[in-house]
């Protein structure tokens, strides 16, 4: 098993059962991520956008999840893969689903806490949008929800073309890794992530520097929601 992120001496609270968390991302090394066996029943699995892509990279894990997160609008939803949204409805089984807004045909959804969150971690100049994919979101919720140890599988972070996503999404990565880190979480991640680091490619981004959209909610929003006046009113208060 690739083994990566925070290393220390055992002390008493490491011997103790810890909050845990497993955060699955869509990359094929998910697959090395340890089967949630009986005595585990308390350690989460979260799981995020596409169940195709999860059928196709770690089966099983739609047997595990305990929370889905989906942080687009229903209307990209539905059209980028509307079997997905048929699989919220008939396969939440009173597992909570996070939506931008809760969704009437699935009574176990929910509206993803997102303004609770940038507040909670709030930098000198108002909420905190330094947010450029799903997993750092999910990394901060964890983080909210008093998490004690966040596991980090199936995301690689790879160069795979000049100007690839992951290239701009890597710093803010690092950011909420390190975060968590600062908040006494133990975040592990696998050897992909801990070589990006190893080779100076994951340093964290600075959040008062950050000029993009908030994730999901100023790239794909429901089509009432008009963030661009919410956030004129945030840096004018």
């Amino acid at each position: 098993m690739d083994v990566g992120g925070s290393k220390g001496l055992p002390t008493l609270h490491h011997l103790l059962p810890m909050k845990t968390v497993r955060i699955y991302g869509s990359a094929k090394n998910v697959r090395e991520a340890p089967v949630r066996g009986p005595d585990e029943q308390d350690i989460e699995v979260w799981l995020s956008n596409s169940p195709t892509t999860v059928s196709l990279r770690c089966p099983r894990a739609l047997n595990e999840w305990t929370r889905w997160f989906n942080l687009h609008s229903r209307q990209h939803i539905v059209g980028t893969y509307p079997a997905g949204f048929h699989y919220y409805c008939t396969k939440a089984e009173g597992r909570p689903i996070y939506f931008q807004k809760a969704q009437p045909e699935i009574p176990s959804s929910a509206a993803f806490p997102y303004e609770k969150i940038q507040a909670t971690f709030a930098t000198a100049v108002g909420p905190n949008q330094y947010f450029t994919c799903t997993v750092c979101w999910l990394i901060a919720f964890a983080i909210l929800e008093g998490f004690e140890r966040i596991e980090l599988w199936g995301f690689e972070l790879r160069d795979t073309k000049p100007g690839s996503k992951f290239e701009y999404e890597r710093p803010c990565f690092a950011y909420w890794v390190q975060v968590a880190k600062e908040r006494g979480c133990d975040v592990f991640y696998q050897a992909a992530i801990a070589r990006l680091y190893a080779e100076g490619k994951m340093l964290p981004g600075d959040p008062l520097l950050y000029e993009g959209k908030l994730y999901g909610y100023e790239t794909k929003s429901e089509p009432d929601w008009d963030f661009e006046r919410r956030r004129f009113a945030h840096k004018n208060s």
